[in-house]
């Protein structure tokens, strides 16, 4: 796994999350890779795109969780050529549909309403249902960036557009991580995605819900070591 880290890894955080997001899987990761955690900025997909190549180097993995794979997508469809694989998280490539817009714009109602608190709590609730401890996590990451970011990225995510008629084109190695239990972005959209992208492939972390980074560390760690080694070895026999 040394050759890794010639070419490192870009981590591209969740609605709501910031680097703390990533850490158990970089801290597990370790010295096997040079990891760095990239937040878009912005309301917008693209614009946080944007803001996240300007902040890379100039070739890397890049490794988007659930609004950071929408970010990620949108740059690998780009084309720079800077980007070596894509790994997505809990994403997928649909637009929101008409509950989710709804659904977002409530909630930036009850932030311009100064109920930032309860509107944090309906979201971080919602993302791990069953681990109180990882609700804590995302509602903490999400008070700490405070209301104007998570205004600005319910609107990112209310307004980003469907990607499925582009993903074919796709033309890195690809990995799709899903979470059995993930009632957000449910199995069949990241299979969606799998279906579509040449040569992707999927893995499903079992009992999981949303935000994999902070539920099964050691498993989405596991995956990306995995991926990573043989994308290397593609890479130096030409296969």
């Amino acid at each position: 796994m040394s050759d890794v880290l010639d070419v490192p890894l870009v981590f591209v955080p969740a609605l709501g999350s910031d680097a703390r997001s990533w850490r158990p899987v970089a801290d597990i990761l370790g010295d096997k890779v040079t990891s760095v955690v990239v937040r878009g900025h912005g309301s917008s997909i693209e614009y946080m795109a944007d803001r996240v190549l300007e902040q890379s180097p100039q070739e890397f993995f890049l490794v988007g969780n659930s609004m950071g794979g929408y970010v990620s997508l949108e740059i690998a469809l780009r084309r720079t050529g800077r980007v070596r694989g894509l790994v997505l998280l809990n994403s997928s490539a649909i637009a929101a549909d008409s509950d989710r817009r709804a659904n977002s714009q409530r909630l930036v109602e009850k932030v311009l309403a100064g109920e930032f608190d309860e509107a944090v709590t309906m979201i971080s609730s919602a993302v791990a249902p069953q681990r109180p401890d990882v609700a804590e996590a995302a509602a903490t990451m999400a008070r700490d960036l405070g209301d104007e970011v998570f205004i600005a990225q319910q609107t990112a995510v209310s307004n980003r557009r469907d990607r499925r008629s582009e993903i074919a084109t796709l033309d890195v190695p690809t990995l799709v991580i899903v979470g059995e239990h993930d009632a957000i972005t449910p199995l069949a959209l990241g299979s969606e995605v799998v279906d579509s992208v040449p040569h992707a492939e999927l893995v499903v972390l079992p009992g999981v819900g949303h935000l994999s980074t902070l539920e099964a560390p050691d498993a989405v760690a596991s995956h990306l070591l995995s991926w990573l080694s043989r994308q290397v070895t593609s890479a130096r026999t030409g296969l």
